[in-house]
């Protein structure tokens, strides 16, 4: 590799600069690790390049991204963004467009430092930032049939994939990060020696944590005081980590309504206000895309999920795997009241992108039609990232979206509904021509350009695809210059970070609630003793992710770790621990349930009892929800029964008993609440995050921090309001709810059979407790002052 040398004439006000670096023979752009060079302009961008010359134009300097020594509109910075963008889509290749409109999933460093990129001579080696296609390697496995999970330099260099979900989270120097974004766009770059362009690289990511609570938390805490701030400063300071290390947009946040309790998705909402979920999103737009007037220098896209919102899921199932495919709208109007409204909110912020969901909707009388603002909705049973109805009349049209559609991982190969007898290409065709203008966790660029070269799929429609994902580009101010400084990486993370978990306390200490206190157990009198139990469900995601990956998963270990964790909180409080229930002036139960809901692997309904061996029906697995004649053990906590066991003990020789419980579904109550004097929640589950959460419930059990949280998610009363019956519907037999899949928690009363609601303690779908509360969404104690 050639470093030309750079002694040019500083006054030079016309003429070419040559590219610092060519190839020479024998030599591939992935062979060595190029440091970027820059050009300063005194009142413009600076220019960032490898294998790129520059344009010299009255003393200005200019990226000259295909190498032609010419001037063109979509290399002129002095234009507007939208002129340069489409001007930019008619210098591309196919396969250049083909490639710019897909992303790939599972994208990481090879190495987690600089220190372990490094070689003998100290110099970084390129196969340490970004893997080396092994021809011979074996494919990872993957959760998502059909879709890959390797990722490797020849996504970039062979099928012209401009960019990747990255799996780095906290783990991965922030530096490496921003290489590993430097060695894809090096890649990309070398494309304007081959006659195509030079396009950044775009490293996506999922939500990472940095201490705060899961999105249930978030809720609960903002409900609390009303006060959405912290969300804008977790943003505002999250945008500043994830700009410097290259990572420019973000899958997130996934506003979805939780209506359906069995949804194994409901985890990651806000909650079921939709109010609340429109407030976050609003603070949310306005701390990563650094204002509310659109895409800026400073902004991170932001990929609002799922439009238009997959709550509705079919008593639970989830819409990755055909078994749950629909959702469903029993209710007349709840699509605008509920569902749409953290959209709308998003929109009007001038939101930058959206994801769509999987599912499509059901047209038989499970459901009723939905309108907008008086419009008639979708009625084409195509899953979203298909309708041209719900993403450009709809989202666009209706709703005022102007940014672009980035479809979830794998909607030509597995969530096909509706579309089935399509051919891939075909497939393609269809969801481009209908809106969507990225397709996620794909590595096919061949199919849409057999798509195009056989007239499935018009040149417009892909083009304007291209447009639209190329301005967003342009608009962040990447394009003239997309290389980044590791050492500013590391930098600002540095100095964000310590602030930020700082915050992040903060707000796991907002998010407990204190839903029960009877007799003003809590807080909790200083140095009695405790007796500790921990419950937790069997996480059978977690046993199957590991399984996909080649890993096993070692619950036990985990679980040790976390009953010593809360002996040891305990012990610096000054608490004595004992072994013998019957010793205990407290019995302290740390619950966690986990349900057997998950996205990869549904063999049965979602159960949301606790649940110790519990026998269910056997679904066909992810494939439908015909039963097979058998029965599957699950367990949503192990040893449940010794909840009650413990508790008659502790309160016979006169002591208390508190409980800790893990909200991630609304949990049936029933074996927990009546033997615990005091409750309170906890939202959040994230590895990085749990301790702040564990530690936030001390405060609150040693009165050390007054509880403002209020619930997020209605807890249920009981099995009677959410039983499923069979109906003969279409010619099929399906399952139809006594309360509505569409309809959260805190308003279902009104649509239940009054018959059913008589049957149930408190008569109402939310749960009624020993003193007379109702845990609906934004119910919450404090202790009085």
């Amino acid at each position: 590799m050639v470093k030309k040398a750079l002694d040019f004439d500083k006054s030079l006000k016309n003429g070419y600069i040559e590219a610092p670096y060519q190839l020479e023979e024998g030599e591939s752009i992935n062979g060595q690790y190029l440091e970027p060079v820059f050009f300063e302009n005194e009142n413009g961008p600076t220019i960032g390049v490898t294998t790129c010359g520059v344009l010299v134009q009255d003393g200005l300097y200019f990226k000259d991204m295909d190498n032609s020594r010419k001037m063109a509109p979509y290399k002129d910075w002095r234009l507007d963004d939208e002129t340069r963008a489409k001007d930019m889509v008619r210098h591309m290749r196919l396969d250049q467009q083909a490639g710019l409109v897909l992303n790939t999933l599972w994208n990481s460093p090879v190495a987690p430092s600089r220190d372990a990129a490094m070689n003998e001579n100290n110099e970084l080696q390129f196969d340490k930032i970004y893997k080396k296609h092994d021809p011979s390697a074996e494919l990872p496995a993957s959760p998502l049939p059909g879709v890959s999970m390797a990722v490797d330099d020849k996504d970039v260099l062979e099928r012209k994939i401009t960019g990747g979900v990255y799996r780095g989270e906290m783990d991965i120097e922030a530096a490496m990060s921003a290489l590993y974004h430097n060695a894809g766009t090096q890649m990309l770059e070398y494309e304007a020696c081959n006659g195509g362009v030079a396009i950044p690289y775009s490293l996506h990511t999922n939500p990472i944590n940095i201490g705060y609570p899961d999105s249930l938390g978030i809720g609960a805490a903002v409900m609390g005081d009303g006060n959405f701030k912290l969300v804008y400063e977790m943003a505002r300071v999250d945008r500043k980590m994830m700009k410097a290390a290259g990572q420019n947009i973000m899958y997130g946040p996934q506003v979805d309504i939780a209506t359906d309790p069995r949804w194994p998705r409901n985890s990651g909402t806000y909650g079921e206000r939709s109010d609340i979920a429109a407030g976050i999103v609003s603070e949310l737009v306005r701390g990563y895309q650094n204002g509310t007037e659109g895409l800026n220098e400073e902004s991170v896209v932001l990929t609002v999920k799922h439009f238009p919102g997959d709550g509705p899921s079919e008593n639970g199932f989830e819409s990755h795997m055909p078994i749950g495919q629909y959702r469903l709208y029993p209710t007349e109007g709840s699509l605008e009241k509920y569902h749409l409204a953290p959209f709308q909110a998003a929109f009007d912020m001038k939101a930058s992108a959206i994801m769509p969901n999987y599912s499509r909707i059901s047209n038989d009388s499970r459901s009723v039609p939905q309108t907008y603002r008086g419009k008639s909705g979708a009625k084409e049973e195509v899953g979203t990232a298909y309708s041209k109805e719900l993403l450009v009349n709809l989202a666009r049209d209706e709703m005022g979206f102007g940014g672009y559609v980035n479809s979830d991982s794998g909607i030509t190969t597995v969530q096909v509904y509706g579309v089935e007898n399509l051919s891939v290409p075909e497939r393609y065709a269809k969801a481009i021509a209908a809106g969507t203008d990225v397709v996620g966790g794909n590595a096919d660029p061949e199919n849409i350009v057999k798509a195009v070269e056989e007239g499935y799929l018009q040149k417009s429609d892909l083009d304007r695809a291209s447009y639209n994902r190329l301005l967003s580009l342009f608009k962040t101010k990447r394009v003239d210059n997309p290389y980044l400084d590791p050492d500013y990486a590391n930098q600002v993370r540095e100095e964000n970070l310590d602030s930020a978990k700082k915050e992040a306390y903060l707000a796991n200490q907002k998010a407990v609630v204190l839903a029960k206190n009877e007799a003003e157990a809590l807080p909790l009198i200083a140095k009695k003793s405790v007796y500790i139990k921990c419950f937790k469900g069997i996480d059978t995601g977690a046993s199957f992710m590991a399984a996909a990956r080649g890993k096993k998963h070692e619950p036990k270990d985990e679980e040790e770790k976390l009953h010593a964790f809360i002996v040891s909180l305990f012990q610096e409080q000054g608490f004595t621990i004992v072994e013998n229930p019957e010793e205990a002036d407290y019995a302290y139960f740390h619950v966690w349930p986990i349900s057997n809901g998950m996205v990869f692997n549904q063999f049965a309904t979602p159960v949301i009892e606790m649940v110790d061996n519990g026998l269910f029906d056997e679904r066909e697995v992810n494939k439908s929800q015909k039963r097979s004649g058998k029965k599957v053990s699950i367990t949503t906590l192990k040893e449940v029964a010794e909840i009650k066991e413990i508790s008659e003990i502790v309160r016979q020789n006169g002591g208390k008993v508190i409980a800790t419980c893990v909200v991630t579904n609304p949990w049936l109550l029933d074996k927990l609440e009546p033997f615990v004097d005091a409750l309170t929640f906890q939202y959040t589950t994230s590895k990085v995050a749990l301790h702040n959460a564990i530690r936030a419930q001390m405060d609150v059990l040693v009165g050390a921090y007054n509880p403002t949280g209020k619930m997020s998610l209605t807890m249920v009363s009981s099995l009677e309001v959410i039983a499923v019956h069979e109906q003969e519907i279409a010619g099929e037999i399906r399952e139809v709810c006594v309360s509505p899949n569409d309809v959260p928690g805190y308003d279902k009363d009104p649509y239940i059979a009054p018959e059913i609601l008589a049957k149930v303690k408190g008569g109402s779908y939310a749960y009624c407790d020993a003193s007379g509360n109702y845990y609906r969404a934004g119910f919450g104690l404090n202790y009085p002052k």
